[in-house]
């Protein structure tokens, strides 16, 4: 009896909201277009503040690959002595730096890997020994004139920064090295974070996987996704307007310069507009608390409380994501167990192309499962992007082997999709991101040679 009492008032005082807002909501829609012009114009500022920013260093970084006095340095490197190549190069940087304020300035020849800044000789970069040179080779082989890469700066406590990185190449193009300005994480945050305060709006700069590269929290910079914006098919001339998962709206723009996608997303669109309405809708929340914690004490149900690990995991598949292993392992992590003794990394080959006749999810769903059945519990499978997965294995490197040939082979006769796959040995004296990184290289050896294979570290 008490039970259909607090019911009957819960839905009694939920007709009365409804009755009272309904005149806002009207007003809301009358409103729409003032709203989403106003909207728009916001992000407009936004897109201009944050270009200004990082259009700077990319024109810096454009002139110093084509300073004929820098290129002449790398050109006749080895006729001259390290010491004096040192002196010469860092000169040239620091001149550079304390004219524009840039911390980050740095130059890189090809033919001695030696990683110049304005302090001199930083190190050899050699992405063998290094993970955190992968970036190089990486670069090198996108044959891009110059690129945006967000990443940890080794030279400054590993913070993070934008850098602008540029080919340095001679009149007959042969590459020289490669040279770049930094921008800190810092100064971009601070126009991200006063731009949301102010407007109540989320704003990130996403690649073109939709991996965010811009967050005024670090903890989502490279390791959460916006790939909804993605669908947006954004252009450089002017903001797309779509409503978003929260039931407000994303205003999407790709900025060419920076090869990055602008999203600017609202997430309130009703319009408030008298106190009447702001007291009811607060008395619904009290009274609400009020009844369902009667209830609760009737009942006496256990209740369960979200934790704040559900950012921790992916929405379609459930597994844990990047934010979990960061969470769990820290940035410069080791393994804490000597359980994992292999570590794969799949890429699903052409999943892009796939997707636009195919249901993407049902294959993601479908290849999960079929993982699933493959571990056995006897490892830990994460979603690493969206075609991308990566499995700490309770198998040596032979067993490995053969389960996950297996595994693709079942899931090419099931499911018609072929997976790209690098199996390491896990070296526990090494961190995690370091034996992450040697299977990366392995995957993208087998996407090089056409996909669908699995190649193991030798």
């Amino acid at each position: 009896m008490i039970r259909k009492i607090l019911f009957s008032s819960l839905i009694a005082v939920s007709l009365l909201i409804l009755g009272t807002k309904v005149s806002p909501l009207k007003k809301s829609k009358a409103d729409s277009k003032t709203e989403i012009a106003r909207n728009k114009l916001v992000a407009e500022h936004i897109h201009d503040e944050l270009n200004l920013v990082v259009e700077k260093p990319i024109i810096i970084t454009q002139t110093i690959c084509v300073d004929e006095l820098l290129k002449n340095a790398l050109k006749n490197e080895k006729s001259v002595s390290e010491k004096d190549m040192e002196a010469l190069i860092s000169s040239y940087l620091n001149s550079i730096k304390e004219q524009f304020g840039y911390t980050a300035v740095f130059v890189i020849s090809e033919k001695t890997r030696r990683y110049y800044t304005p302090q001199g000789i930083a190190k050899i970069v050699n992405p063998e020994v290094d993970p955190y040179d992968d970036w190089y080779r990486f670069f090198i082989d996108s044959k891009e004139p110059y690129k945006l890469d967000t990443d940890r700066n080794e030279m400054y406590n590993y913070r993070w920064t934008v850098y602008v990185n540029a080919r340095v190449t001679d009149v007959d193009g042969t590459l020289l090295g490669v040279c770049g300005v930094g921008v800190l994480m810092d100064e971009l945050q601070e126009i991200v974070t006063a731009a949301e305060k102010r407007y109540g709006f989320k704003v990130n700069l996403i690649n073109t996987e939709g991996l965010v590269q811009v967050d005024s929290n670090s903890n989502n910079i490279e390791s959460v996704y916006i790939s909804d914006a993605l669908k947006d098919d954004a252009s450089n001339a002017a903001f797309t307007y779509n409503k978003n998962s929260s039931d407000g709206y994303r205003m999407t723009r790709y900025m060419s310069n920076l090869d990055w996608f602008l999203v600017v997303q609202t997430f309130s669109t009703s319009v408030i507009n008298s106190g009447n309405t702001i007291f009811v809708i607060a008395l619904y929340v009290l009274l609400s608390l009020a009844l369902l914690l009667s209830l609760t004490l009737i009942w006496k149900a256990p209740v369960h409380v979200e934790s704040q690990g559900s950012e921790l995991t992916d929405s379609l598949t459930g597994l844990p994501n990047r934010n979990y292993l960061h969470e769990s392992y820290g940035e410069q992590g080791i393994f804490n167990t000597t359980r994992y003794k292999s570590l794969a990394m799949f890429d699903i080959d052409s999943f892009k192309t796939i997707t636009e006749k195919r249901d993407g999810n049902k294959i993601l769903l479908g290849i999960v499962d079929s993982m699933k059945n493959c571990v056995n519990e006897r490892g830990i499978i994460f979603r690493w992007a969206d075609d991308k997965f990566m499995i700490f294995l309770e198998m040596d490197i032979s067993e490995a082997e053969s389960k996950i040939t297996e595994l693709c082979a079942q899931i090419k006769s099931a499911l018609n999709v072929t997976l790209s796959v690098g199996i390491v040995k896990v070296d526990l004296s090494e961190s995690i991101k370091t034996n992450y990184h040697r299977a990366v290289k392995l995957c993208h050896s087998v996407k090089a040679e056409g996909g669908n294979g699995v190649f193991v570290e030798k």
